[in-house]
């Protein structure tokens, strides 16, 4: 047979087939062992990588994952990451109660980006001779590195406080929303970093910055009339139709294409219209069911495995790597954890929902290695810094609930949850509203916040 696409379907194929159940069989193991399943699944795309398959089987790793085939892989993975921050941005909501309801988180997720980003960006200048490429300036190196460093994962901290019931606590409604807000300013650091890589000066970067604020102020201002109407039908029938499946694909791959074209990527375009769209309680359940499982399921574990080949760990024991290593993971847990630990004690909260507090913020999951994919692709960094910043992805969010669970063992939980149930009564007021298309606490509806990359043991990611 030696039709070419032919050739390329086959192989193609064979790693789909490879893949797939790579990032089940390891999502399932971490759950065994208490982990998130984003942590196996990373540790799939490890495995899958030049480090353990590519130096066991050169032969089967050349043809399953060939020069020929990875393209094919990157654009599979791009397309499945604008659809999952698309979902990611759907659920992002705010519901601040008292003023003090209102400042902590965004406290919290200001010391938690801005601490971060500075030591961050301290610590790249230390290692900049060994790892900065030749094409970057020095401060768009720092400020890439210090914005990986700086993120914390939404959907995962969102998951495990719905897995815990934690959502509808002080506790959880804090983690969230400073989550929340800590995403979006990563993906603000991204966007401006992309712009001035590309541009080279703030000044030269109009042709990204003018496009992306009409972009914006587009998004917030056409998707609320366009689709609230369709959106409260959906949920009044019960079902999302396939004609407003169809029109919401269509926007979030337009805006996709269009972030792309502009030099932010498509990950950011899918985030906005998630955001953009209006907030119809119960909507997201319904459209998780539609989209996610596919999403969940196939998108996102090539993208794992496409890491996993730019990931090589094959010199981690040279001493310059592992310092870097030591450096850049110090940084990046240290400033996170004592940030968060400095802000909670200071509005008075006890020292074990603090330590649990700044493990959560330093779960990084997913997000962390779509920021440094795009940094590896735009030349922003190469790839043994790219592997060490994977290693550091792994280790922050292999920590996050083992210090989560110092503090909160189930009697614990169950104590948070009935002070926060005594507080909403003896104000007369009823519980703050989930985020838009949150489940009530113990019965979860079969699809809703299924995030391959970020959740606690979800049905078929482990």
């Amino acid at each position: 047979m030696h039709d070419p696409k032919m050739q390329l379907l086959l192989a193609v194929t064979a790693a789909l087939c490879v893949i797939v159940p790579a990032a089940r069989i390891f999502g399932r193991l971490a759950t065994r062992i208490g982990q998130p399943a984003v942590v196996g699944e990373m540790v799939s795309g490890i495995v899958l990588g030049p480090t353990v398959l590519g130096a066991l089987a050169p032969d089967f790793s050349g043809y399953v994952f060939s020069a020929a085939v990875k393209p094919t892989l990157y654009a599979i993975a791009m397309i499945g990451l604008c659809l999952y921050m698309f979902l990611v941005g759907l659920e992002h909501e705010y519901h601040p109660g008292s003023r003090k309801d209102k400042a902590l988180p965004v406290v919290l997720s200001s010391a938690g980006v801005v601490v971060p980003l500075l030591v961050g960006a301290a610590a790249a200048w230390c290692i900049a001779d060994d790892y900065r490429p030749s094409g970057v300036s020095l401060p768009l190196f720092m400020l890439f590195v210090g914005g990986a460093l700086s993120l914390t994962a939404f959907p995962m901290l969102a998951r495990v406080l719905q897995e815990r019931r934690m959502m509808h606590t002080d506790f959880g409604g804090v983690a969230v929303r400073a989550a929340a807000i800590d995403d979006a300013a990563a993906w603000c650091i991204l966007a401006v970093v992309s712009a001035l890589f590309v541009h080279g000066s703030l000044l030269a970067s109009w042709k990204t910055i003018v496009p992306s604020v009409l972009f914006l102020g587009a998004a917030f201002v056409l998707l609320p009339r366009l689709f609230r109407a369709p959106m409260e039908k959906a949920v009044r029938e019960g079902q999302i139709g396939d004609g407003l499946v169809v029109a919401l694909l269509g926007t979030v791959l337009a805006a996709g294409w269009f972030t792309d074209y502009i030099g932010i990527y498509s990950v950011f375009g899918g985030f906005v219209c998630g955001v953009a769209l209006p907030r119809v309680p119960g909507f997201a359940p319904l459209l998780n069911v539609r989209l996610m499982q596919v999403v969940r399921c196939l998108f996102l574990p090539v993208f794992f495995a496409f890491s996993g080949l730019n990931t090589d760990l094959t010199g981690a024991m040279n001493g310059t790597y592992v310092w870097t290593l030591g450096v850049l993971f110090v940084a990046g847990f240290a400033s996170k954890f004592l940030s968060s630990l400095a802000v909670l004690r200071s509005f008075r909260w006890g020292r074990g929902e603090s330590v649990a507090m700044g493990g959560l913020m330093n779960a990084r999951g997913l997000m962390i290695l779509i920021f440094i994919n795009i940094g590896l692709s735009l030349g922003l960094i190469e790839k043994e810094l790219f592997s060490i910043l994977v290693l550091i992805a792994v280790l922050t969010t292999g920590l996050a609930l083992p210090l989560y669970r110092l503090h909160f063992t189930p009697e614990r939980e169950e104590d948070a949850r009935r002070a926060w149930a005594a507080k909403r009564v003896s104000s007369g007021s009823e519980p703050t509203a989930q985020p838009a298309g949150a489940a009530p606490p113990a019965a979860p509806p079969a699809g809703h916040r299924q995030h391959t990359g970020d959740l606690v043991g979800a049905p078929g990611s482990g």
